[in-house]
């Protein structure tokens, strides 16, 4: 024990010097409950005055309504407000740009049909010669047309089939036992989801 330590302990007071005081902490989930009992306000009771039926309840506003906002069907037709209602600018309509949202991911297009039958057989030749490096992505960037359309157009061989398949299992063998739980768990939730039996 060096020094400082021993001139700090002996300038703070004993323990037993302390005056001992106990404090209660509402540290249970009665507290929530008793906080919540609370009586309805007086208005909302039901009086013997109160309708048996359904009925609608008033309920004003507590300051007096502004005269600029009264609505003009309550107005009289030959009321001045009227007209200083009608000399009011009104709101400009909010558009795309006045609300300030982001800008979208990609910019708005238009189907286009301009593949022939040309490049759809190329698309199939270059599927079938190297699936590898032509796959759907990069053959949508080729032919600038979506990767579904490819999809639609030619599949994979059987030989890339297996292969990603043997790719995907040589992923889940490295899976811990939570993991693959969940995507079991995952798999029944979405087999459900047809129906109440799966179907």
């Amino acid at each position: 024990m060096n020094s400082f330590t021993y001139a700090l302990r002996q300038s703070l007071p004993r323990a037993s010097n302390l005056q001992k005081t106990f404090l209660r902490h509402e540290s249970s989930s009665r507290r929530h409950t008793k906080a919540l009992r609370l009586h309805p306000h007086p208005s909302m009771k039901i009086t013997p005055n109160s309708p048996q039926t359904d009925h609608i309840v008033y309920n004003p506003p507590s300051s007096a309504s502004n005269p600029l906002v009264t609505p003009t069907l309550f107005l009289p037709k030959d009321d001045a407000r009227r007209e200083l209602l009608a000399a009011a600018p009104k709101p400009a309509p909010e558009t795309a740009e006045s609300q300030g949202l982001p800008p979208p991911v990609r910019p708005p297009y238009e189907k286009t049909y301009h593949l022939t039958p040309t490049d759809m057989k190329e698309i199939r030749r270059l599927r079938n010669t190297d699936p590898a490096r032509w796959n759907r992505t990069e053959l949508a960037k080729k032919f600038n047309c979506s990767s579904l359309f490819i999809g639609m157009v030619c599949q994979a061989s059987e030989q890339r089939i297996a292969e990603m398949a043997a790719r995907v299992e040589k992923v889940k063998s490295r899976w811990g036992s939570k993991r693959a739980a969940a995507r079991q768990d995952r798999q029944r939730r979405r087999a459900g989801w047809g129906g109440a039996d799966g179907l």
